[in-house]
């Protein structure tokens, strides 16, 4: 409902002696096997997500994490729709050279609906789960599946919408595990030495 007329808020006033933090979301929380799930959890409803089309060449999807700074890209189509993940590990890995060899093709050739996770191989989870777990349950979860990222739907009859984000490395990162390549099942061992110590 719009009002016609707002009130302006109640303020407070800062002591002399009073100790006043500033905010920095370059430093994120120091995570521990018990914290809550969401505090590592990459909110898409705040943060829009890096977004390519199925008809753009890696070449084009490389450069775009480059820029942007990340190692997932959404694939989305025509209506705007999820069709598909790209994750670094992808362009990096054999699998362009065997599509490419596969169907006659060179690298420089393939798009991104050659290499992406379509939607049916994505795996998701509820929003309702996350909001009851904690840091321990989604590195388990990653591990188990042999993931470096999670998407968090919320889910209604029909439909279903992507809300949030777990990424294996900005896990490793808030927990202290140093990183010096893409989270691996060493890394992961380490992630869980560190749950098992706190």
């Amino acid at each position: 409902m719009i009002r016609e007329h707002y009130q302006a808020l109640d303020h407070i006033s800062a002591q002399a002696s009073d100790v006043i933090g500033i905010s920095d979301p370059t430093r994120p929380v120091k995570l521990r096997a018990d914290s809550p799930a969401f505090d590592a959890m990459t909110d898409l409803r705040k943060v829009h997500p890096v977004s390519v089309t199925p008809a753009e060449t890696l070449d084009e999807a490389h450069s775009t994490m480059i820029v942007c700074g990340v190692k997932l890209l959404f694939v989305k189509n025509a209506q705007g729709h999820l069709c598909g993940l790209l994750t670094a590990a992808d362009l990096a890995g054999e699998r362009a050279m065997q599509e490419a060899q596969n169907t006659g093709r060179t690298v420089p050739e393939l798009t991104v609906a050659d290499l992406m996770t379509e939607v049916p191989d994505i795996e998701f989870l509820e929003f309702s789960t996350v909001a009851r777990a904690e840091i321990g349950h989604i590195v388990a979860t990653l591990k188990e599946h042999n993931r470096q990222h999670a998407l968090v739907v919320d889910k209604q009859p029909g439909k279903m919408q992507v809300v949030g984000l777990f990424s294996a490395t900005q896990i490793a990162r808030q927990m202290g595990v140093p990183l010096s390549a893409p989270v691996r099942a060493s890394t992961f061992a380490e992630i869980e030495a560190v749950v098992a110590s706190v």
